[in-house]
């Protein structure tokens, strides 16, 4: 019932969020986008479209050490992130992409349902959500270490890239961070890994 009641109230508030930011998306992006230091144009093009990659890095070498180390504890919490992944940062966010299909912030703030189309694949953010179900799973591993807010900080700096580089509005990222936490928070909930 706890899981129930906390799932509610976390995605009211972040469905709330993301309405209000609806009316302020233009102008929050220009401020942040404003935020980018001149000349870090590329760099920081480059870490959004590939930071993901180091999460996927440190999940597979905890794989591959729990593989060899036959913890089935730690195989267990990969192989439930990995399922996270693939429910959450694809198929909810894929399906909420189509079915809303919002413009990309170069092309404007309006909506098409029901497109394919990429320049109307702006809302939720799939890099966000994929980088939070990464950084919530990793804080858990991380849960007996001073440095486990680290993955974290490292998540939202990624989400926020998404702003900077202007492939998604606000609005889109805070939908995309609700739908990975809450997605990642369902899943640790569902498993208990006594041993981790």
């Amino acid at each position: 019932m706890e899981l129930k009641t906390n799932l509610l109230i976390s995605s009211s508030i972040f469905s709330l969020t993301v309405f209000v930011l609806f009316f302020f998306d233009a102008q929050i992006g220009i401020f942040v986008r404003k935020l980018t230091p001149d000349g870090l144009d590329y760099l920081f093009e480059f870490f959004s479209n590939f930071g993901l990659y180091l999460f996927y890095l440190i999940f597979a070498g905890l794989l591959i050490y729990a593989l060899f180390r036959k913890n089935s504890e730690l195989k267990s919490a990969c192989m439930t992130y990995f399922k996270a992944q693939l429910i959450f940062s694809f198929a909810v966010v894929r399906s909420m992409k189509i079915l809303f299909g919002r413009t990309r912030p170069e092309y404007g703030t309006e909506f098409r349902f029901f497109s394919v189309d990429n320049q109307y694949n702006s809302f939720p953010s799939g890099h966000s959500a994929d980088a939070f179900v990464s950084g919530v799973f990793l804080f858990y591993l991380l849960r007996h270490s001073r440095y486990r807010v680290v993955p974290l900080f490292y998540a939202l700096f990624m989400a926020l890239l998404r702003i900077m580089v202007n492939a998604h509005h606000p609005s889109d990222v805070i939908a995309g961070m609700g739908i990975g936490i809450l997605g990642a928070y369902f899943m640790l909930s569902k498993e208990r890994w006594k041993g981790l």
